[in-house]
C-alpha cells in the first residue's frame, strides 16, 4: 500500500514517519509555504522520502498512491482528478468549524474540547463527509503552536483507523454534524486585538494562547505604539483601577476588579520581560488601550 500526503506545512512529519516505520511505502507532495524555516525543514527531514513539488497531479499520476491524506494544504483540490480515496485533515471541528484557521478560534473561544477531524475530500474546504474525530480536553498550557504539535501526533490514530478500514473493505462512518455550520475566517488585527473594557480575565488569556507564537502573542497599544502580551494568568489580585491599567510589574488591570499577570511582551522585534517594561515606557499607572 502506498501512501500518498500532500502538505504544505511540516505537520505531517510524524505521521510520514510513523507510516514508513510499520513499512508502508510513504510518497509526498510538497507545496512550500511562505515561512522558508518550515520549508528548509521539510526538505531536510522528508529528503530520504520520495517528495516532489511543482503540479501536484503530475505528481499524483507519477507516485499512483492507494490513498491519498492532504494535511495543511491550502489549495483547493479538484477531486474529480483523483482515482483512489482521498481524506483531508482538519484541525477543527465540523461544520462548527470550517475555514483555514480552526484552532486560533477554539482557543480564542474558550472551547473546553479541542477537535481534529478527518473528512472526505470534495470540492468544497471542510464541506465532506467526516468519518473521525478526536477530541482532547484544553489545557492552561496549550497555545496555537503546541496544539498543532499534539495533533499531528494525534492524527497517527484516525490515519490508521482508516487505512485498517480500507484494507477490512469495511465501510468508513459518516459522523453526524459537530454544531451548526460556520465558517471561521482568517484572523485579521482586530481578531488578535485586545478590548479591555469588554474582554474577561480568562477570554484575554485564550486570546494570547490563540495568538502564540504565531502573533507574538495579543495586542495591545499604548501611546500609539503597538505592545503584544506574549503570555498571561489570572492573577488572584484585585484592583480598584480601570481596565488596561498597569497595576505594578506585569500586572495589568482587566474587568471587574480582576488582574492579569503577564511575564513577557513583544514590541517589534524585541521581547521584553515584564521587569524590564519600564525601560521601554510601560510603567506603573499607564492604561492600555
Amino acid at each position: 500500500m502506498t501512501i500518498g500526503i500532500i502538505s504544505s506545512s511540516d505537520q505531517f512529519l510524524p505521521l510520514a514517519y510513523t507510516l514508513a516505520n510499520n513499512n508502508l511505502q510513504v510518497c509526498i507532495f510538497f507545496a512550500p509555504g511562505q515561512d522558508a524555516y518550515v520549508n528548509q525543514k521539510v526538505n531536510t527531514l522528508a529528503a530520504h522520502f520520495a517528495m516532489a513539488t511543482g503540479d501536484v497531479y503530475n505528481w499524483l499520476e507519477q507516485c499512483k498512491p492507494t490513498v491519498v491524506f492532504v494535511y495543511g494544504y491550502p489549495h483547493l483540490l479538484d477531486v474529480s482528478k483523483f482515482t483512489m480515496p482521498v481524506f483531508n485533515i482538519h484541525a477543527g471541528s465540523l461544520p462548527a468549524f470550517r475555514g483555514p484557521a480552526p484552532v486560533f478560534w477554539q482557543l480564542k473561544k474558550g472551547m473546553p474540547q479541542l477537535c481534529l477531524s478527518i473528512h472526505v475530500l470534495t470540492n468544497r474546504f471542510d464541506a465532506g463527509p467526516v468519518v473521525w474525530v478526536k477530541n482532547i480536553p484544553d489545557q492552561p498550557h496549550y497555545n496555537y503552536a503546541l496544539v498543532h504539535q499534539i495533533f499531528s501526533q494525534v492524527v497517527i490514530e484516525g490515519v490508521f483507523f482508516i487505512l485498517q478500514a480500507l484494507a477490512a473493505g469495511m465501510p468508513l462512518p459518516d459522523l453526524p454534524a459537530a454544531g451548526p455550520a460556520a465558517y471561521q475566517k482568517r484572523p485579521v488585527a482586530k481578531d488578535v486585538l485586545i478590548d479591555w473594557n469588554t474582554m474577561s480575565a480568562t477570554e484575554i488569556c485564550n486570546l494570547i494562547r490563540a495568538c502564540n507564537p504565531w502573533n507574538k502573542g495579543a495586542a495591545t497599544r499604548l501611546n500609539g505604539q503597538e505592545i503584544k502580551l506574549m503570555d498571561g494568568m489570572q492573577s488572584v489580585m484585585t484592583t480598584t483601577l480601570p481596565p488596561g491599567s498597569i497595576v505594578s510589574e506585569g500586572l495589568i488591570a482587566v474587568k471587574d476588579g480582576h488582574c492579569i499577570q503577564v511575564n513577557m511582551l513583544a514590541l517589534e522585534d524585541i521581547f521584553v520581560p515584564a521587569y524590564h517594561a519600564e525601560y521601554y515606557g510601560i510603567k506603573q499607572g499607564l492604561i492600555l488601550q
